[in-house]
C-alpha cells in the first residue's frame, strides 16, 4: 500500500504496468526509452477505462484489478510490437479475464495483492496470445455484453477518447507517503497540519469528526478492523495513529501498534460523516478526495483543518528527495544500502539504457557498461 494512484480513475497503475514492462523488457533486451513508452501507454489505457466506469463500479469492483488486465496488456503489447489488429485481440482477451472484488475488505484478507499479480499475468498472457494469432472480442469495452456495461451501473464511454493527444494520464499521477488506502490520505495530512500549528496532545482530545465524500466513507469508515491489513482501510485508525505515532509507515500497521490501548481509545472518539459540500467537490472534480477534520478538546477548544490535495498528490507533489527517501525506506532490508543508492542513480537515467538488464547490479560488467552517477546529477 505504498503504491501510486491516479485519482480520477481510482487506480494504482504502477503496480500493473511497471512489473509487466520490466519483466518483458528483460526477456526481450529492450531499452529504457521503450520501457517508459510502454508504461505510459499502459497508464493511458488503465486510467481512461477506470474513468469510464467510476465511481459507480467501485462499490463491488477493485478498479486496479479489473482495469489492470487492460493496462498490463497494452504495456506488453507495446514491448512485443503488436499490430493494431493484434492489440484489439489482446484487449479482448484481457477484458474477458478481468476480475477483482472488494469483499476482501470485510475480513482484511490478502486478495488485493493477488489482484495486481493476476492483472499483470492476464496482460502478458493476452499480448502473447495475440502475437500468436489468438483472437478476442473486438468490442470488449463498449459492447452490449462487454466490460463497461457489466461492471458499471453508470458509465461514460466518452472517457475512453476525450482529450486524447492533449496530454498524458501518467502526468496526473500521485504517490503515497502513507502505507494505507489513499482515501485516508487527506485526513492523515489534516492531522500533520494540525500538529504543525497547534500543540494537540492525544489525551486532550474529546472527539474528532471526519467529514468527507461518499466513496471514502464507503471504503475506509472502519471503526473496528479485525486484522493488521484491515487497519490500512480504517480512517479511524489512520487518524489516531498519526496523532499518536506521528507517521504511517509499514511499522505503524504491526499488531503491537494497531492493538495498543491508547490508539483504540482514540479510535472510539472518531466518527466519519459525508459532507454534501465535499461530496459535491468530489463529483465535480474526481481528482479531489477531500477530508475536513473537526477536533474538539476536553476543555471545549475546537480545531478545524480541511485538505483537498494531500502531500504526494500531483497538485502537491513529491520532490526528488522525497522519492528517494521513500525508495530507500522500502528497499531497507532487501538491498544493501550502497546497492540501493546505485540503483536509484541508474533509474534516474533509465532512458539512456540500451538494454534494461544493465540496470541491475547482478548483471556482469554492469558498472562498466553504465557507470555510477553522482547524487548531485539527480537532485
Amino acid at each position: 500500500d505504498m503504491d501510486d494512484v491516479h485519482n480520477a480513475s481510482i487506480t494504482h497503475l504502477a503496480v500493473i504496468t511497471v512489473p509487466t514492462a520490466f519483466a518483458l523488457a528483460q526477456q526481450l533486451h529492450k531499452g529504457g526509452k521503450e520501457i517508459i513508452e510502454a508504461v505510459a501507454a499502459g497508464y493511458e489505457a488503465g486510467a481512461r477505462i477506470g474513468e469510464a466506469i467510476n465511481p459507480s463500479s467501485y462499490k463491488y469492483w477493485h478498479t486496479t484489478a479489473v482495469v489492470g488486465a487492460f493496462s498490463a496488456g497494452v504495456t506488453a503489447a507495446k514491448l512485443l510490437g503488436l499490430t493494431e489488429e493484434e492489440l484489439v485481440n489482446c484487449l479482448g482477451s484481457a477484458g474477458t479475464q478481468a476480475a477483482g472484488l472488494w469483499e476482501f475488505l470485510a475480513s482484511g484478507s490478502m486478495s488485493k495483492v493477488l489482484h495486481t499479480a493476476n492483472a499483470n499475468l492476464c496482460g502478458i498472457r493476452s499480448a502473447r496470445l495475440a502475437k500468436l494469432g489468438f483472437t478476442g472480442a473486438p468490442a470488449i469495452l463498449e459492447g452490449e455484453r462487454a466490460f463497461i456495461r457489466a461492471l458499471a451501473p453508470e458509465f461514460d464511454l466518452n472517457c475512453l477518447v476525450k482529450g486524447y493527444g492533449e496530454g498524458y494520464r501518467i502526468e496526473e499521477n500521485s504517490f503515497k507517503p502513507y502505507a494505507c488506502c489513499r482515501h485516508t490520505h487527506a485526513a492523515n495530512f489534516c492531522v500533520e497540519l494540525l500538529k504543525r500549528e497547534y500543540d494537540i496532545r492525544p489525551e486532550q482530545i474529546a472527539s474528532i469528526t471526519d467529514y468527507t465524500y461518499q466513496v471514502a466513507k464507503d471504503n475506509v469508515d472502519a471503526p473496528a478492523p479485525a486484522t493488521p491489513y484491515g487497519f490500512k482501510f480504517s480512517v479511524q485508525y489512520c487518524i489516531a495513529a498519526e496523532f499518536l505515532y506521528g507517521s504511517l509507515t509499514e511499522a505503524e500497521f504491526s499488531e503491537d501498534k494497531t492493538g495498543a490501548p491508547e490508539v483504540r481509545r482514540l479510535m472510539d472518539k472518531i466518527t466519519v460523516n459525508v459532507d454534501p459540500a465535499l461530496e459535491g467537490m468530489y463529483q465535480a472534480d474526481r481528482d479531489r478526495w477531500p477530508h475536513r477534520l473537526e477536533v474538539e478538546l476536553s476543555d471545549g477548544t475546537r480545531f478545524v483543518q480541511q485538505v483537498e490535495y494531500p502531500f504526494g498528490d500531483f497538485h502537491n507533489p513529491f520532490r526528488w528527495d522525497d522519492i528517494h527517501s521513500k525508495f530507500f525506506s522500502l528497499t531497507e532490508g532487501l538491498l544493501p544500502k550502497g546497492q540501493a543508492e546505485e540503483l536509484a542513480c541508474r533509474l534516474a537515467r533509465l532512458e539512456e539504457l540500451e538494454d534494461v538488464n544493465q540496470l541491475f547490479p547482478a548483471v556482469p560488467d554492469c558498472k562498466s557498461s553504465f557507470p555510477p552517477v553522482k547524487e548531485s546529477s539527480i537532485a
